[in-house]
Parts: C-alpha cells; structure tokens; sequence
C-alpha cells in the first residue's frame, strides 16, 4: 500500500509542480519553466516505472532527487494555492518513498539479469539534463537551452531501447552537443552543461556500457544424437527411419 503511495504521490507531485509553471512560471523564464516541467516528468515516471517493474536501486534514487528539484522549486517560488497543494504532496511523496515498506521493496544488490548500475547511470543523467539546465537557465539562449536539454531524454530512449546509433549519440554526439553550445547558455547553464557533457561521455566510454548495448556472444556447438535417442516424430519429419538412414 505504502508502495503504491510512493509511486502515486511522486507522480501527483511532479504534475502539480508542473502545472505550477504553467499557471505562472516566474522566476523562470519560458524555456527554463518548459523544460523543468519536462525533466521532473521524466525523472518522476522513469523512477516510477523502475520502482515497479524491477524495484531497482536507481529508480528509487532517481525518484528522490525528483523530489529534491520540487524542493528547489518551492524554495524559489512565491505561496499561492497551487505552491501549497504541491509542496503537501511532495512532503508526503518524500515521506513514502523513504519509509521502511518501500525501501524493502528495493534491491539492495545488482540485478544479475539486468544491466550493470555503470550502463544505466548514462541514461539517467540525461533523463534529468532537462530539470537541471532548466534551474538554471534563465541567463541561457533559449534555441540552445531547448537544443541540449530536449534532445538529452531522447538520446537517452535511443540507448536504452538499444534503437540503431544509440551508442554512437551518447558517447559522441550528445556530449559534443551539451560542451560545443555551452558558450550559448550563460555563465552558469553553460559551464553546468559542459560538465554534465563530460560526465556522460565518459561514463558512456565504460566497457559495461558497450557489453549491456552488445552482449557478447558465444559461439554455438552441436552434438550428434544416436539415431535411437531421436524422438520418432523428428526422425519421421526428416524421412529417416530408426537407424538414421534415408527411408
């Protein structure tokens, strides 16, 4: 039950906060506003669905930190109606989410089946680019702010649904993206931006990266069974009879 009021409130909160910077995004600028909006979306239904589906580590943490930009939001905004509802939801989502009924739901170990926690960090930080740049964008270009961080969740879905040149746009041309338009987002996107550009290309160059985007693969081998063992609908198909020889 407390589960599902974790997933629940976490959503409810980031849509509330998201509405929030509708109805007035100040102290935001348009494109600042826009893209904290889609970055708690993101982080809020990603966390939601890992805590469901495979109770990971990650989604639970990603989870909390978007609760933690709700906090920022709070902090930066002025009390209307709208600010109280969502800042109730968050303080009850934060308290969901860290209680013990959730927190034994989450694994506390790697998955064995699943990628390795270094392949999905990548993934993860883009997903959140959107909310992090957003915060504190004001000063950025808006083409560029809306270049960098829109494309981030977008590249992230290319490399985790292992679409063709998911690789190729994480390591190379996402954060050639996020370092080269950095001089166009301000004094504090810009350089926030071109770090965010490093951390992913090199964390997206780690050989658990490439083995969770291409298993590797191991050669087949084949074993002759005895006619005798052969079940008689295989050997009837094949049209040999009992001691494997063409009828």
């Amino acid at each position: 039950m407390r589960t599902a009021l974790a997933i629940a409130t976490t959503l409810l909160a980031a849509l509330l906060w998201t509405a929030a910077l509708i109805v007035d995004p100040e102290p935001f600028a348009a494109a600042p506003a826009l893209l904290i909006g889609v970055g708690l979306l993101s982080m809020a239904s990603v966390a939601t669905v890992g805590m469901i589906v495979v109770g990971g580590r990650w989604a639970h943490r990603l989870g909390f930190a978007s609760l933690g930009v709700t906090v920022v939001l709070a902090l930066a905004r002025d009390i209307d109606v709208v600010w109280a509802a969502a800042i109730g939801t968050s303080t009850l989502a934060t308290i969901a989410i860290l209680s013990p009924t959730v927190t034994r739901t989450i694994r506390r170990l790697p998955s064995a089946a699943g990628p390795s926690p270094r392949a999905v960090f990548p993934a993860l930080i883009l997903v959140s680019t959107p909310a992090l740049l957003g915060l504190v964008g004001n000063a950025a270009s808006p083409w560029a702010l809306l270049v960098v961080c829109l494309t981030a969740p977008g590249i992230a879905l290319l490399y985790s649904r292992v679409f063709p040149g998911g690789l190729i746009a994480i390591r190379l041309a996402w954060p050639a993206l996020a370092i080269g338009l950095a001089p166009w987002l301000g004094v504090t996107a810009g350089p926030t931006s071109a770090l965010l550009g490093v951390i992913v290309a090199v964390l997206a160059w780690d050989r658990a990266v490439r083995a969770s985007y291409h298993p590797p693969r191991e050669v087949g081998t084949t074993f002759p069974i005895p006619p005798e063992l052969a079940p008689k609908e295989v050997l009837d198909a094949a049209e040999l009879d009992d001691r494997g020889r063409p009828r």
